[in-house]
C-alpha cells in the first residue's frame, strides 16, 4: 500500500475511533464480512477506546464515581471525553480537564438554584486531581533540607525568595473533602460530608501524598510564597508577625515543602 494512502487510512481510523459522529459511512473504508457489517466491525475499535479510557477515569476518580454511580460517572465520562479528547502522549494527564468541564456544564446550571452536592462534587473532583497531581510530580525524596535560612530581623530576611517543592497542590474546598475520600477508599461507607470551608495542602513524604488542613493566614503565606513573594513580604499580605512566618518557614522546611532559600541548596 502506498505511503500516502496508509497515513490517509490512519488518520481516517483514528477520527472514527475518537468522533464516532464524523466517522461517515464505514462501508465506503471497511469491508464487511458475513457476519458482521462495517459499522459494527469499526465500532468494536470505537466502543473498545472508550471503554479503556473511561477506566482510566475511574482508577484517577474513585471518590467521584463513588459519590455519583456507576452509570452516571460512565455518562459524565463519555460527555467529557466527547468535549475533551485525549491529546496526551500519557493518560496522566486524561482528566487534567474534569473539573472544569463538570463546572461548565453543571447539572443545575438550567435549574436556577445552585445545588450543594454539584459543589461537593467539584470540590471531590478537584482534590483527586491535585493529588493525582501530588503523587506525579518530583517529590522531595532523597534530597537534603535547605540550608538555615537568616534569622528575622537580620540582613536579607525580608527578601529572601523560597522554592516549594514540585509536587505541593494548595486548594480551596467547599467542603471537608479530604477526610471524606479516605473514609471512602478505607470503605468506611460516610455520610455526605456537610459544608465548611477548608484550605489544604497536598503534598508527599516518602512517597505517601499527604493532605493537610490549614488556617487561612498560613493558607495565604504558604500560597504568597510559592508563587515567589519574598518572605518579608509574603507574611505581611498573611496578616503574620516574623516571628510567626519564621516559625512556619521552619515546619515546612522540615516538612520538606520548602527545599530551596534563594535558590540555595546543600548541592549549591
Amino acid at each position: 500500500m502506498p505511503a500516502e494512502r496508509l497515513r490517509h487510512l490512519q488518520t481516517w481510523l483514528q477520527g472514527a475511533i475518537t468522533d464516532p459522529a464524523g466517522a461517515g459511512d464505514a462501508a465506503d473504508v471497511v469491508v464487511a464480512t458475513t457476519r458482521l457489517p462495517a459499522a459494527r466491525r469499526l465500532a468494536i475499535y470505537q466502543h473498545g477506546y472508550f471503554a479503556r479510557l473511561i477506566d482510566c477515569l475511574s482508577a484517577h476518580y474513585p471518590v467521584t464515581r463513588h459519590l455519583l454511580g456507576a452509570e452516571l460517572f460512565t455518562e459524565f465520562a463519555r460527555d467529557y471525553l466527547r468535549a475533551r479528547p485525549s491529546r496526551s502522549y500519557t493518560l496522566e494527564a486524561l482528566g487534567a480537564g474534569f473539573a472544569d468541564h463538570l463546572s461548565a456544564t453543571r447539572p443545575d446550571a438550567t435549574s436556577g438554584e445552585r445545588e450543594s452536592w454539584v459543589d461537593l462534587l467539584l470540590d471531590v473532583v478537584r482534590f483527586e486531581r491535585a493529588f493525582i497531581e501530588a503523587h506525579a510530580a518530583a517529590g522531595p525524596e532523597l534530597r537534603e533540607p535547605p540550608p538555615a535560612a537568616p534569622e528575622p530581623g537580620a540582613p536579607g530576611w525580608a527578601g529572601a525568595v523560597v522554592s516549594t517543592v514540585e509536587c505541593l497542590r494548595l486548594m480551596r474546598a467547599r467542603f471537608p473533602v479530604h477526610a471524606f475520600t479516605v473514609a471512602v477508599r478505607a470503605q468506611q461507607g460516610p455520610p455526605l460530608p456537610r459544608a465548611r470551608e477548608v484550605r489544604l495542602v497536598l503534598s508527599r513524604k516518602d512517597f505517601m501524598v499527604t493532605a493537610t488542613e490549614l488556617d487561612e493566614p498560613r493558607y495565604r503565606l504558604l500560597a504568597g510564597l510559592r508563587d515567589g513573594t519574598p518572605l518579608g513580604r509574603a507574611g505581611d499580605d498573611a496578616g503574620l508577625t516574623p516571628r510567626q512566618t519564621e516559625a512556619c518557614l521552619r515546619t515546612w522546611m522540615a516538612e520538606r515543602l520548602i527545599l530551596e532559600i534563594n535558590g540555595r541548596t546543600p548541592y549549591r
